[in-house]
């Protein structure tokens, strides 16, 4: 019953804890009081036990009940082996529960400010749990939840992927220019940018951001000439102030302190859209869902609408 190589089972653990008890009482109805239960069912427990043992391990007498030399040599290991097994019962639940393992997240350039406060947050609440953070677009974020490589993703929406949804903020292009060119460039129309330098956002940093400024830009009527790529949106920043052309950015970057930019609204509806969480739905992952618990609550305290998207939710 207690091998070294196979865990106990629920039965066993039942078993021991009563001998436990009963050993310390040395008395079969003060060990079933403290046990919660009647002295005839505590009885039948001990009895198992010895069943499995094949030795008794009390002696019964008027006087109460007196430890074996078999039952001796159990109670000097049944305590180690019930701290254990209550050890590892607790890590089980704990993970069950979503207090520990590991959590992965994927996230883009409109939740590179959110995530790490929920992230924060999430740790004051989950400390055993392991939160490892991966700057991805949303195309690489949607083929690593795919394949298991990522827990949840803060993607773009809408998505067209069977994925569970909650929907989190909304993001906006707007036009980095020049200071100095700030009031010459409010009074032009956009189709006018035709003629001026563009700085972009490398494809490869993210694809669906480039192909969002080309809509952008086709809406009113032109390509962008671009003149400068970088991989970095500082470094981006950095090159429209220094005069070297103007920048389609998401509005979240905007919070970068770069001196010498000033930013312009784009109102056409392509310019703007939808981010949320996305995982996929059809395993139970306890850490993720407890994120996602937290993060519906986050949501809800904000007053963000959480329950509209364009995909299944669970």
């Amino acid at each position: 019953m207690m091998s070294d190589n196979l865990p106990l089972s629920e039965m066993e653990i039942r078993l021991l804890r009563s001998f436990q008890v009963l050993a310390e009482q040395g008395h079969f109805g003060r060990a079933a009081r403290a046990l919660h239960l009647s002295q005839p069912a505590l009885t039948k427990q001990i009895v198992l036990l010895e069943d499995e043992v094949g030795a008794a391990l009390f002696d019964r007498g008027r006087h109460g009940a007196t430890l074996t030399p078999v039952g001796e040599l159990l109670a000097a290991d049944v305590g180690p082996l019930l701290r254990h097994a209550d050890g590892v019962l607790e890590r089980v639940r704990r993970a069950a529960r979503g207090d520990t393992g590991e959590l992965r997240l994927g996230f883009g350039v409109a939740t590179r400010l959110l995530v790490p406060r929920l992230v924060s947050r999430f740790r004051r609440s989950h400390p055993l749990v392991n939160v490892s953070l991966a700057d991805m677009s949303s195309p690489d974020q949607l083929d690593a939840l795919e394949r298991g490589a990522l827990d949840l993703g803060f993607v773009r929406l809408p998505v067209d992927r069977p994925m569970a949804i909650v929907p989190v903020l909304e993001e906006r292009l707007v036009l980095a220019v020049p200071e100095g060119r700030r009031a010459e460039l409010a009074k032009r129309r956009p189709e006018s940018l035709a003629d001026e330098p563009f700085v972009e956002i490398a494809p490869s940093r993210s694809s669906s951001l480039h192909a969002n400024v080309l809509r952008v830009c086709a809406r009113y009527g032109f390509r962008p000439r671009v003149v400068q790529s970088a991989t970095e949106f500082f470094t981006v920043l950095a090159l429209v102030a220094a005069g070297m052309g103007v920048a389609i950015v998401p509005n979240s970057v905007t919070t970068s302190r770069v001196e010498g930019i000033a930013y312009l609204p784009l109102s056409i509806p392509e310019a703007r859209w939808r981010v949320g969480a996305v995982w996929v739905p059809d395993t139970r992952r306890p850490v993720r869902d407890a994120f996602v618990a937290q993060l519906r609550e986050d949501l809800a305290r904000s007053g963000t609408p959480t329950g509209r998207g364009g995909g299944p939710r669970p």
